[in-house]
């Protein structure tokens, strides 16, 4: 069954998550821990936490998942200075 808009403003709304581009990687993080994007279920299944679509069943499917997202990294830009973790180092 499709999410509907409905659902995913309540989502939205539940972690916080009106605006990806807008928060600090930190707040970032703490959604992630919070399990706004992802969770394992009791089968031990990554799972999304919108849709409850499987991303993995097991550890070779998730290195698999990292290795392509990790393809990604050269096509995003780096977040804004204000934005970054890496500037709070300077």
């Amino acid at each position: 069954m499709p999410i509907s808009i409905q659902e995913i403003k309540e989502h939205y709304d539940q972690y916080g998550l009106h605006d990806l581009s807008g928060i600090p990687v930190e707040e970032y993080r703490q959604a992630l821990d919070d399990g706004a994007l992802c969770w394992v279920d009791h089968h031990g299944f990554l799972r999304s936490t919108l849709s409850g679509e499987i991303f993995a069943t097991n550890r070779e499917q998730l290195d698999a998942l990292l290795e392509h997202l990790e393809g990604y990294r050269t096509l995003l830009s780096n977040p804004p200075g204000w934005m970054s973790e890496e500037s709070s180092l300077l």
